[in-house]
């Protein structure tokens, strides 16, 4: 019996069709299930949409509330830079404190290598960390939807951590917003890691470099593990810094919830 194979809507599998079938009943079975096809993906777009408004607004939320309860911290730093143009790095170990009202403050710890390279690059690269950590600066470099354009990209694991990936575009030129991806814990909300370049060049490597930075969870906040930042020009060679952080002692504010809690209990004795 001759004959072909299509999709029935009466079973779940194939159906052998007979000569018999009109040419007009194949046309109309083809055309509902085309448009059955459209109809759930254009019923699913909403449903895609208020998702990723969710959770972009979630992220906006765990990172104003990071800021609101992050009193300060101590850390050391260590800093190592590579240039092609020197035999050795640069290498420097910093006690790095931040305080919520006056931003970080560094003590270098030991220092070798070229001196060019310390001057050039790190001391640069401190004072500029040192301006943006507080006040405007430090808000107008958050990852959040007030500086960044945010698309959900799907979901990947990094460092053992389902992730929300992002997609990240500056809403303005600086050298402290990267245009690239974001990976935010799904659960939690909070960074786990970013890379990119910067929209501006930094004062203290020449071009756009490459930035990787790993982050690390510790007593609910998302602070610094690891840092890579790759430069390279025709007159200045091919630059690596990287920063490496260790020891991290947290100061924090109690949560807003737990805060009211302790009050209601205060009151209810």
């Amino acid at each position: 019996m001759s004959g072909w194979c299509s999709y029935s809507t009466r079973t779940a599998g194939y159906v052998h069709h007979t000569p018999d079938m009109k040419l007009s009943e194949l046309i109309l079975f083809s055309f509902i299930t085309v448009a059955t096809a459209h109809n759930s993906a254009a019923a699913s777009l909403p449903d895609q949409k208020a998702r990723e408004e969710q959770i972009l607004k979630a992220i906006d939320a765990a990172q104003l509330e990071r800021e609101q309860r992050l009193v300060g911290y101590s850390v050391a730093e260590h800093y190592t830079i590579r240039n092609s143009h020197f035999s050795v790095p640069a290498e420097t170990t910093t006690a790095t404190t931040y305080a919520k009202d006056s931003g970080k403050t560094y003590r270098v710890v030991s220092r070798s290598g070229p001196a060019l390279l310390q001057t050039h690059v790190l001391d640069r690269l401190l004072k500029e960390e040192t301006d943006m950590s507080r006040g405007e600066g430090r808000k107008n470099a958050l990852v959040t939807s007030a500086n960044y354009a945010m698309k959900l990209a799907g979901q990947e694991t990094v460092n053992s951590h389902l992730c929300d990936l992002v997609e990240l575009t500056p809403r303005v030129k600086s050298a402290h917003l990267l245009k690239g991806r974001a990976w935010m814990d799904s659960a939690t909300h909070i960074l786990v890691r970013i890379e990119g370049q910067p929209t501006a060049s930094p004062a203290f490597l020449a071009g756009r470099p490459e930035v990787v930075r790993d982050y690390t969870e510790i007593d609910g906040f998302s602070l610094a593990s690891k840092s890579r930042a790759l430069s390279e020009t025709f007159l200045l060679g091919k630059t690596e810094l990287t920063i490496e952080y260790a020891g991290y002692s947290v100061n924090s504010a109690v949560k807003t919830s737990e805060s009211v809690s302790l009050k209601q209990g205060a009151t209810r004795q």
